[in-house]
């Protein structure tokens, strides 16, 4: 994953050890990788939030670079 965003800011990464979720808090992008789990990829799609949702808990915790 890209840790810049095209916006030419930084990207921070969030994971579980299966999934993973990379955000640019200033325009709002991310990208990531679900292994193949295609519910992971539809629910984040239809509502973004879910990623806020995911780290607040701290179901996704920070990827150390």
């Amino acid at each position: 994953m890209a840790k810049k965003c095209k916006c030419g800011k930084r990207k921070y990464g969030y994971g579980d050890g299966f999934h993973e979720v990379w955000i640019c808090y200033n325009c709002g992008s991310f990208d990531g990788k679900a292994q193949g789990d295609e519910q992971f990829i539809d629910l984040i799609m239809q509502d973004p939030n879910v990623v806020l949702a995911l780290i607040k808990t701290k179901t996704l915790i920070p990827i150390r670079d």
